[in-house]
């Protein structure tokens, strides 16, 4: 019973906090730009980025369900090698935000200046009677790219956390996107005045303490130490 309890809850929060952190940076990045390249564009690119993402996780989950049918310590040991670079990877962010002095803030207006100028180019200054970029699938692209880019980290932990519970990953997922949908109907200043180095300590410790469970009980499996 404890490893099944600790399997439902290690499946919820990895799903949770990848989804909240990575989708935070999406939300961000476009309130901060839907005013200048316009709402369709906006909204179109975060579909497409989002449905390319839903692919990603799903065809990796098939991949990590199918270590099943080859072992039992396999299904532990690459999952939890996932998760434990992911962790890495926030705890990174949390040096780099808290004891480097780089500033989240800055990061982000720089992605967004850098996507509204992508989508100056590509329409050659053109703007509409509101003062915004027209719509078209390549003026989405900026934003779908971002989008891409942290969904298909997202997804690579959803993968993982779904090879041991998928229902549990998925209601840690829609929980997450809820509260990103219900902070951003408030403002924008919400998503940015949480301390990002905090978010990725908290994700960073979380996905080290996950991860190493699972990887060791792969190891053990291996061994025959636990069946």
């Amino acid at each position: 019973m404890a490893g099944i309890d600790v399997v439902i809850i290690a499946s919820f929060l990895l799903a949770f906090k990848a989804v909240l952190i990575e989708g935070s940076e999406v939300a961000i990045l476009s309130l901060a730009t839907i005013k200048q390249i316009g709402r369709r564009n906006v909204l179109f690119g975060v579909a497409l980025g989002g449905l390319g993402s839903t692919v990603t996780f799903l065809i990796v989950e098939q991949a990590f369900l199918a270590l099943k049918t080859i072992s039992d310590a396999l299904i532990n040991l690459i999952p939890g090698v996932v998760i434990l670079y992911f962790s890495y990877r926030f705890l990174r962010g949390f040096v780099k935000y808290y004891f480097r002095g780089k500033s989240f803030r800055a990061k982000m207006e720089k992605w967004s200046d850098e996507v509204v100028e992508k989508d100056r180019k590509h329409s050659g200054g053109v703007t509409t009677a509101e003062g915004q970029i027209p719509f078209s699938i390549g003026n989405s692209l900026p934003v779908f790219s971002i989008t891409m880019t942290e969904g298909f980290e997202a997804s690579l932990i959803l993968a993982a956390a779904g090879a041991f519970n998928i229902e549990w990953t998925l209601v840690g997922a829609l929980v997450s996107l809820v509260l990103l949908i219900v902070v951003c109907a408030f403002s924008y200043d919400y998503l940015m005045q949480v301390p990002r180095w905090l978010l990725d300590l908290i994700a960073g410790v979380v996905l080290l303490s996950f991860g190493s469970y699972f990887f060791i009980s792969g190891i053990l499996i291996a061994l025959g130490v636990i069946s």
